[in-house]
């Protein structure tokens, strides 16, 4: 079977918020991953913040999009 996130063969398969099923070494599964943890974290906008510096503008507009779209519930938005 091949991963829908990054088009590898799936060697441990997990199902995002969304339904979509990728592997675990997945990009969108790191993404959804670390967007439930950072909502967990008191200093949230201070992690945002870190991202921004480290990864970049993209990156942590990226992840406070789907820190959002959990909050709320939404499906993903394929682009």
């Amino acid at each position: 079977m091949i991963c829908l996130g990054c088009l590898y063969i799936e060697t441990a398969p997990v199902t995002l918020r969304d339904g979509r099923v990728v592997c675990s070494s997945c990009e969108a599964w790191r993404l959804e991953c670390e967007a439930r943890m950072a909502l967990k974290r008191r200093d949230r906008k201070e992690y945002l913040e870190k991202v921004r510096q480290k990864r970049g503008v993209d990156a942590a507009v990226e992840l406070r999009n789907e820190m959002l779209a959990i909050k709320e519930g939404r499906q993903y938005d394929s682009k």
